[in-house]
């Protein structure tokens, strides 16, 4: 793995160095310390883009996607839940068959960034790290820069809430154990670096 790529994603400061606090005769005193100006921020060097969307069933996640789709006309929008709607427009869940479906999901989007397509929004609950790995491992490999987005609706992490809103007709109880389990504050090392847990510490 290429980890001065990975280091594109962060930052480094460099603070000065201390001056000395000895007393100097008037002529070894040195001339106003000379401030070098601040270097320039540099341009971005991606040039693509994918949104990693996250959020618990019923936050507001697929309103942020169609905000962002509104923003980028040209954008490809890719949901796991794509997977279960029937050819009449129904929807209907399989547990057994949620494997499949994030794995035909990242297949669409590898497809995508094969072809240089930019943006790529990926709109699906992302509730820990790992879930979010196989992305964070194709824009490594293709160039895309990840771009993590949450609702920020008021009621986000508010199970009840939650669970009267969702239109998928996720029960509280399973909110519950999705909410206990979700990674805050994620970055791009920590989701390409994550494991997937074991099946006792998973939210089904």
């Amino acid at each position: 793995m290429d980890e001065g790529f990975i280091g594109a994603f962060g930052s480094l400061n460099l603070g000065g160095a201390p001056r000395g606090r000895h007393r100097q005769r008037p002529s070894e005193r040195p001339c106003a310390p000379h401030h070098p100006p601040a270097p320039a921020r540099r341009p971005s060097r991606f040039t693509k883009h994918i949104y990693l969307l996250r959020g618990l069933p019923g936050s507001g996640k697929t309103s942020l996607a169609r905000k962002l789709k509104q923003e980028f006309p040209s954008a490809l929008l890719f949901s796991t839940d794509d997977y279960f709607i029937m050819e009449d427009g129904s929807y209907f869940y399989d547990q057994d068959l949620l494997p499949e479906a994030h794995r035909w999901n990242q297949r669409r989007a590898r497809k995508a960034m094969n072809r240089g397509k930019t943006p790529i929004i990926i709109d699906n609950t992302n509730v820990q790290a790992w879930e979010m790995k196989p992305y964070a491992v194709m824009a490594l490999e293709n160039g895309y820069q990840v771009l993590f987005r949450e609702p920020d609706t008021s009621w986000k992490f508010n199970v009840r809430e939650l669970a009267r809103r969702n239109t998928h007709g996720v029960p509280r109880e399973k909110i519950q154990r999705m909410k206990e389990v979700y990674d805050h504050n994620v970055t791009f090392h920590a989701v390409l670096h994550s494991e997937k847990p074991t099946r006792n510490n998973r939210h089904a």
